[in-house]
Protein backbone atom coordinates (compact mmCIF):
# COMPACT_ATOMS: atom_id res chain seq x y z
CA UNK A 1 0.00 0.00 0.00
CA UNK A 2 1.22 3.48 -0.90
CA UNK A 3 2.47 5.70 1.92
CA UNK A 4 -0.25 8.72 1.24
CA UNK A 5 -2.92 5.75 0.81
CA UNK A 6 -2.34 4.63 4.29
CA UNK A 7 -2.48 8.37 5.74
CA UNK A 8 -5.69 9.42 4.05
CA UNK A 9 -7.11 5.50 5.44
CA UNK A 10 -5.52 5.91 9.02
CA UNK A 11 -7.36 9.77 8.52
CA UNK A 12 -10.29 7.92 7.75
CA UNK A 13 -10.13 5.31 10.10
CA UNK A 14 -9.66 8.29 13.09
CA UNK A 15 -13.31 9.79 11.80
CA UNK A 16 -15.19 7.27 12.43
CA UNK A 17 -13.61 6.54 15.48
CA UNK A 18 -14.31 9.78 17.10
CA UNK A 19 -17.54 9.63 15.76
CA UNK A 20 -18.91 6.90 17.16
CA UNK A 21 -17.80 8.51 20.50
CA UNK A 22 -21.22 10.58 20.20
CA UNK A 23 -23.17 7.14 19.23
CA UNK A 24 -22.09 5.39 22.41
CA UNK A 25 -21.78 8.40 24.98
CA UNK A 26 -25.30 9.10 23.95
CA UNK A 27 -26.63 5.48 23.94
CA UNK A 28 -24.97 5.57 27.55
CA UNK A 29 -26.26 8.47 29.01
CA UNK A 30 -29.41 7.68 27.65
CA UNK A 31 -29.01 4.82 30.67
CA UNK A 32 -26.98 6.54 33.73
CA UNK A 33 -26.18 9.80 35.14
CA UNK A 34 -23.47 12.04 33.85
CA UNK A 35 -21.38 11.56 37.13
CA UNK A 36 -21.46 7.33 36.78
CA UNK A 37 -20.90 7.97 33.12
CA UNK A 38 -17.60 10.38 34.14
CA UNK A 39 -16.08 7.59 36.68
CA UNK A 40 -16.41 4.52 34.27
CA UNK A 41 -15.66 6.26 30.79
CA UNK A 42 -12.74 8.20 32.12
CA UNK A 43 -11.32 5.63 33.99
CA UNK A 44 -11.34 3.59 30.95
CA UNK A 45 -9.69 6.03 28.93
CA UNK A 46 -6.78 6.25 31.40
CA UNK A 47 -6.44 2.35 30.88
CA UNK A 48 -6.46 2.93 27.46
CA UNK A 49 -4.02 6.08 27.56
CA UNK A 50 -1.71 4.37 29.62
CA UNK A 51 -1.41 1.40 27.82
CA UNK A 52 -0.79 3.29 24.85
CA UNK A 53 1.86 5.26 26.56
CA UNK A 54 3.62 2.07 27.59
CA UNK A 55 4.13 1.43 23.53
CA UNK A 56 6.83 4.48 23.36
CA UNK A 57 9.85 4.02 24.66
CA UNK A 58 10.24 7.76 25.40
CA UNK A 59 7.14 7.78 27.83
CA UNK A 60 8.23 4.43 29.18
CA UNK A 61 11.12 6.32 30.14
CA UNK A 62 10.52 8.81 33.13
CA UNK A 63 11.85 12.28 32.75
CA UNK A 64 10.94 15.05 35.53
CA UNK A 65 8.61 17.56 34.18
CA UNK A 66 9.71 21.07 34.35
CA UNK A 67 7.60 23.47 36.59
CA UNK A 68 6.61 25.23 33.71
CA UNK A 69 4.67 22.56 32.33
CA UNK A 70 3.08 21.40 35.39
CA UNK A 71 1.17 24.82 35.44
CA UNK A 72 0.36 24.61 32.30
CA UNK A 73 -1.08 20.95 32.39
CA UNK A 74 -2.79 22.13 35.31
CA UNK A 75 -4.28 24.95 33.77
CA UNK A 76 -5.50 22.47 30.73
CA UNK A 77 -6.91 19.95 33.35
CA UNK A 78 -9.05 22.80 34.61
CA UNK A 79 -10.16 23.56 31.25
CA UNK A 80 -11.12 19.99 30.36
CA UNK A 81 -13.19 19.38 33.24
CA UNK A 82 -15.09 22.86 32.19
CA UNK A 83 -14.85 21.99 28.41
CA UNK A 84 -15.43 18.22 28.36
CA UNK A 85 -18.38 18.79 31.50
CA UNK A 86 -20.43 21.20 28.70
CA UNK A 87 -19.67 18.49 25.66
CA UNK A 88 -20.70 15.46 27.80
CA UNK A 89 -24.02 17.38 28.59
CA UNK A 90 -24.84 18.48 25.40
CA UNK A 91 -24.84 15.41 24.19
CA UNK A 92 -27.10 13.78 26.99
CA UNK A 93 -29.54 16.37 26.77
CA UNK A 94 -29.91 16.54 22.93
CA UNK A 95 -32.55 13.83 21.43
CA UNK A 96 -30.13 13.23 18.56
CA UNK A 97 -26.31 13.49 18.75
CA UNK A 98 -25.81 14.21 14.95
CA UNK A 99 -26.70 18.40 16.80
CA UNK A 100 -23.44 18.56 18.92
CA UNK A 101 -21.44 17.07 16.26
CA UNK A 102 -22.25 19.76 13.88
CA UNK A 103 -22.19 22.35 16.36
CA UNK A 104 -18.27 21.01 17.42
CA UNK A 105 -17.43 22.40 14.56
CA UNK A 106 -17.45 26.04 16.10
CA UNK A 107 -13.91 24.69 17.95
CA UNK A 108 -12.39 25.40 14.32
CA UNK A 109 -13.31 29.13 14.70
CA UNK A 110 -12.15 29.94 18.06
CA UNK A 111 -9.01 28.20 17.17
CA UNK A 112 -8.61 30.80 14.52
CA UNK A 113 -9.59 33.25 16.08
CA UNK A 114 -7.81 32.80 19.38
CA UNK A 115 -4.59 32.44 17.05
CA UNK A 116 -4.95 35.82 15.36
CA UNK A 117 -4.63 37.53 18.94
CA UNK A 118 -2.51 34.97 20.95
CA UNK A 119 -0.41 33.70 18.28
CA UNK A 120 -0.37 36.80 15.67
CA UNK A 121 -1.39 34.94 13.16
CA UNK A 122 -2.84 36.76 10.30
CA UNK A 123 -7.17 36.58 9.34
CA UNK A 124 -7.89 36.25 5.49
CA UNK A 125 -11.26 37.15 3.39
CA UNK A 126 -11.35 33.18 2.89
CA UNK A 127 -11.06 32.42 6.60
CA UNK A 128 -13.55 35.07 7.41
CA UNK A 129 -16.03 33.38 4.67
CA UNK A 130 -15.35 30.20 6.46
CA UNK A 131 -16.21 31.46 10.15
CA UNK A 132 -18.84 33.36 8.98
CA UNK A 133 -20.34 30.60 7.47
CA UNK A 134 -19.56 28.08 10.11
CA UNK A 135 -21.24 30.45 12.71
CA UNK A 136 -24.47 31.39 10.47
CA UNK A 137 -24.54 26.90 10.30
CA UNK A 138 -24.31 26.94 13.59
CA UNK A 139 -27.12 29.34 14.28
CA UNK A 140 -29.42 27.22 11.37
CA UNK A 141 -28.43 23.94 13.38
CA UNK A 142 -29.32 25.25 16.57
CA UNK A 143 -32.82 26.93 15.67
CA UNK A 144 -35.73 26.08 17.76
CA UNK A 145 -38.88 27.45 17.06
CA UNK A 146 -40.39 29.77 20.33
CA UNK A 147 -37.11 29.41 22.12
CA UNK A 148 -36.10 31.99 24.39
CA UNK A 149 -32.89 33.19 25.16
CA UNK A 150 -32.63 31.11 27.89
CA UNK A 151 -33.46 28.12 26.27
CA UNK A 152 -30.45 28.48 23.91
CA UNK A 153 -27.92 29.58 26.80
CA UNK A 154 -28.93 26.41 28.94
CA UNK A 155 -29.58 23.82 26.04
CA UNK A 156 -27.28 22.08 23.66
CA UNK A 157 -26.17 25.40 21.75
CA UNK A 158 -25.09 26.96 24.69
CA UNK A 159 -23.29 24.40 26.19
CA UNK A 160 -21.29 23.41 22.80
CA UNK A 161 -20.66 27.48 22.57
CA UNK A 162 -19.06 27.09 26.27
CA UNK A 163 -17.27 23.23 25.11
CA UNK A 164 -15.84 24.47 22.08
CA UNK A 165 -14.38 27.84 23.06
CA UNK A 166 -12.67 26.06 25.90
CA UNK A 167 -11.55 23.46 23.27
CA UNK A 168 -9.57 26.26 21.13
CA UNK A 169 -7.74 27.70 24.13
CA UNK A 170 -7.08 24.61 25.11
CA UNK A 171 -5.86 23.70 21.84
CA UNK A 172 -3.88 26.81 21.17
CA UNK A 173 -2.60 26.86 24.61
CA UNK A 174 -1.26 23.14 23.25
CA UNK A 175 0.13 24.42 19.95
CA UNK A 176 2.17 27.03 22.03
CA UNK A 177 3.84 24.39 23.99
CA UNK A 178 4.14 21.23 21.87
CA UNK A 179 7.86 20.79 22.57
CA UNK A 180 7.56 20.31 25.99
CA UNK A 181 4.01 18.51 26.39
CA UNK A 182 3.62 15.55 24.46
CA UNK A 183 0.34 14.75 22.87
CA UNK A 184 -0.09 11.41 25.56
CA UNK A 185 0.52 13.84 28.06
CA UNK A 186 -2.56 15.80 27.31
CA UNK A 187 -4.77 13.01 27.10
CA UNK A 188 -3.28 11.02 30.20
CA UNK A 189 -3.67 14.58 32.02
CA UNK A 190 -6.96 15.39 30.59
CA UNK A 191 -8.60 11.47 31.92
CA UNK A 192 -6.84 12.19 35.08
CA UNK A 193 -8.64 15.76 35.56
CA UNK A 194 -11.97 14.48 34.67
CA UNK A 195 -12.08 10.87 36.25
CA UNK A 196 -11.28 12.78 39.54
CA UNK A 197 -14.06 15.72 38.90
CA UNK A 198 -16.28 13.00 38.23
CA UNK A 199 -15.68 11.26 41.38
CA UNK A 200 -15.98 14.42 43.58
CA UNK A 201 -19.56 14.82 41.25
CA UNK A 202 -20.68 11.40 42.25
CA UNK A 203 -19.84 11.78 46.22
CA UNK A 204 -21.94 14.99 45.65
CA UNK A 205 -24.23 13.71 43.77
CA UNK A 206 -24.82 10.31 46.58
CA UNK A 207 -24.97 8.25 43.43
CA UNK A 208 -24.32 5.11 42.99
CA UNK A 209 -21.80 3.55 41.03
CA UNK A 210 -23.72 0.41 40.18
CA UNK A 211 -24.77 0.98 36.25
CA UNK A 212 -26.41 -1.05 33.64
CA UNK A 213 -24.38 -4.14 32.04
CA UNK A 214 -25.54 -2.72 28.45
CA UNK A 215 -24.52 0.96 29.60
CA UNK A 216 -21.14 -0.61 30.84
CA UNK A 217 -20.29 -2.07 27.65
CA UNK A 218 -21.69 1.08 25.25
CA UNK A 219 -18.59 2.70 27.73
CA UNK A 220 -16.12 0.27 27.02
CA UNK A 221 -17.03 0.57 23.39
CA UNK A 222 -17.05 4.29 23.12
CA UNK A 223 -13.83 5.36 25.31
CA UNK A 224 -11.74 2.41 23.53
CA UNK A 225 -13.09 4.09 20.08
CA UNK A 226 -11.86 7.84 21.17
CA UNK A 227 -8.89 7.76 23.49
CA UNK A 228 -7.24 4.53 21.95
CA UNK A 229 -8.47 4.35 17.90
CA UNK A 230 -8.60 8.12 17.41
CA UNK A 231 -5.32 9.19 19.01
CA UNK A 232 -3.93 5.98 17.06
CA UNK A 233 -4.92 6.58 13.72
CA UNK A 234 -4.36 10.72 13.80
CA UNK A 235 -0.80 9.73 15.01
CA UNK A 236 -0.16 7.75 12.21
CA UNK A 237 -1.97 9.52 9.44
CA UNK A 238 0.50 12.27 10.20
CA UNK A 239 3.39 9.91 9.34
CA UNK A 240 2.22 9.76 5.80
CA UNK A 241 0.42 13.23 5.04
CA UNK A 242 0.05 16.38 5.72
CA UNK A 243 -1.90 17.68 8.95
CA UNK A 244 -4.07 20.01 6.76
CA UNK A 245 -5.27 16.76 4.28
CA UNK A 246 -5.93 14.60 7.69
CA UNK A 247 -7.78 17.96 9.18
CA UNK A 248 -10.01 17.84 6.01
CA UNK A 249 -10.62 14.41 6.37
CA UNK A 250 -11.76 14.55 10.20
CA UNK A 251 -13.94 17.51 9.56
CA UNK A 252 -16.71 15.17 8.42
CA UNK A 253 -17.32 13.73 11.46
CA UNK A 254 -20.62 15.07 12.28
CA UNK A 255 -21.22 13.40 8.52
CA UNK A 256 -20.70 9.63 10.38
CA UNK A 257 -22.39 10.27 13.95
CA UNK A 258 -25.19 11.47 11.10
CA UNK A 259 -25.31 7.92 9.71
CA UNK A 260 -24.28 6.37 12.99
CA UNK A 261 -27.47 7.84 14.96
CA UNK A 262 -29.88 6.39 12.08
CA UNK A 263 -28.21 3.28 12.45
CA UNK A 264 -28.52 3.20 15.75
CA UNK A 265 -30.85 5.03 17.10
CA UNK A 266 -33.07 5.65 14.28
CA UNK A 267 -33.28 9.47 13.96
CA UNK A 268 -32.46 11.85 11.81
CA UNK A 269 -32.16 16.20 12.48
CA UNK A 270 -34.63 18.30 10.69
CA UNK A 271 -34.09 18.97 7.31
CA UNK A 272 -33.13 22.63 8.17
CA UNK A 273 -30.25 21.34 10.64
CA UNK A 274 -28.67 18.58 8.16
CA UNK A 275 -28.24 22.04 5.26
CA UNK A 276 -27.23 24.01 8.59
CA UNK A 277 -24.79 21.12 9.82
CA UNK A 278 -23.43 21.42 6.00
CA UNK A 279 -22.33 25.13 6.58
CA UNK A 280 -20.40 24.36 9.48
CA UNK A 281 -18.49 21.90 7.39
CA UNK A 282 -17.91 23.68 4.60
CA UNK A 283 -16.84 26.64 6.56
CA UNK A 284 -14.50 24.55 8.50
CA UNK A 285 -13.33 23.03 5.02
CA UNK A 286 -12.38 27.21 3.85
CA UNK A 287 -10.28 27.39 6.84
CA UNK A 288 -8.29 24.44 6.37
CA UNK A 289 -7.35 24.84 2.82
CA UNK A 290 -6.79 28.62 3.94
CA UNK A 291 -4.47 27.23 6.81
CA UNK A 292 -2.33 24.48 4.14
CA UNK A 293 -2.27 27.67 1.38
CA UNK A 294 -0.68 29.27 4.34
CA UNK A 295 1.79 26.80 4.86
CA UNK A 296 3.28 26.13 1.08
Amino acid sequence: MQPRVKGYSFALLATVAVSTVYIFSKAALNEVSLAQFGVYWFSMALLWNGLFAMRSKEHRQFRPIPAKSLKILLFLGVLEIFATGALYSAIAITPNPTIPSFLRNMEYIFITLFGIFMLKESFSRVEILGVVLTFAGAFVVSYQKGATLTDYISGTSGLMFVSTSLYGIRTILAKRNIHTITPTMLAINRAIFLLFSSFVFLKITGMSLMIPTSALINIAIGSFMGPFITSYSQYSALKYIEASRASFIQSTTALFVLLGAYLFFGKLPAGYQIVGGTFTIIGVLLLIVKDNSNKQ
